[in-house]
């Protein structure tokens, strides 16, 4: 049985809301049923059917064919199931994830992961500002699973971040983990300005020293060797990432802050 897909047939001149279309809210609809679900595209509605072309039936294995950066609120609220995307796709991918994987290649838009709770999603390209961060006038990020970016991120980056992890292979932007509460967020390239900027909790894990340095509210507490990291290491070892064959290390040099706060986050470099 193949999977259920829906192939994009234009590029269209609004965003569309794409969050009725996961495995679990499909699961016990027939193909015909799918094809008159109303979409909210723009400031109106229309048929999935005159925006995409469907085939296939696995409704537990959903694939998003010839996407765009207006398909919206992919894989919302999921709860079990795959999504897989080939193209670029739009705002708030994996809003509220509970389960499941969501692997998209091409690029995502804005609060990709926004507060996710469990599952996976993979990112083979690039992600916009506030991966794994809250909505706007919300304080709770990302509260576990795994993000796995293979490009770079935005600005803001695991904003008020809870729990969970997020894998950045390229680089990442300005105010990466700011407010963060708790979580890993580990970086093979380089961070942004204001890194760690009101972080509570949490850690940080680079392999090199940023460019602009280590913000003057992080304490510089010396080298250390943390026999956790090893262990973290070969956690990724099962992940389809550069994290998985990168040499794991132990000897860091460790930062505690943000002391404007309550200082208790920390940023570990690779020494």
């Amino acid at each position: 049985m193949s999977a259920l897909t829906f192939t994009l047939k234009m590029i269209p001149a609004q965003r569309i809301d794409c969050s009725p279309l996961t495995p679990d809210l499909l699961v016990d609809q027939s193909v015909s049923e799918i094809a008159a679900i109303e979409l909210v595209v723009g400031n109106t509605t229309a048929r999935v059917d005159s925006l995409f072309d469907i085939s296939g039936s696995n409704k537990a294995e959903i694939k998003f064919l010839n996407s765009s950066d207006k398909l919206d609120f992919v894989g919302h609220n999921m709860i079990s199931g795959t999504i897989s995307i080939e193209g670029n796709v739009g705002a708030y991918l994996g809003l509220f994830l509970e389960g499941g994987q969501i692997e998209v290649n091409g690029n995502s838009g804005i609060y990709t992961a926004c507060e996710m709770k469990l599952g996976q999603i993979k990112i083979n390209g690039n992600a916009g500002e506030f991966v794994g961060g809250a909505r706007p006038g919300y304080k709770n990020g990302m509260t576990g699973g795994i993000v796995i970016v293979t490009g770079n991120t935005g600005a803001r980056t695991g904003d008020h971040m809870r729990r969970g992890m997020i894998l950045i292979e390229g680089n990442a932007g300005d105010y990466c983990a700011a407010r963060m509460i708790s979580g890993t967020i580990a970086v093979l390239g380089n961070v942004g300005a204001h890194l760690g900027y009101g972080m509570k909790r949490g850690t940080v894990l680079l392999t090199q020293m940023p460019k602009q340095g280590i913000s003057a509210n992080f304490n510089d507490c010396g080298s250390h060797t943390l026999a956790f990291l090893p262990l973290l290491f070969n956690s990724f070892a099962k992940l389809e990432s550069k994290f998985a064959t990168t040499e794991s290390f132990s000897r860091v040099q460790r930062y505690a802050g943000d002391l404007g706060g309550i200082g208790m986050g920390e940023i570990l470099i690779k020494i």
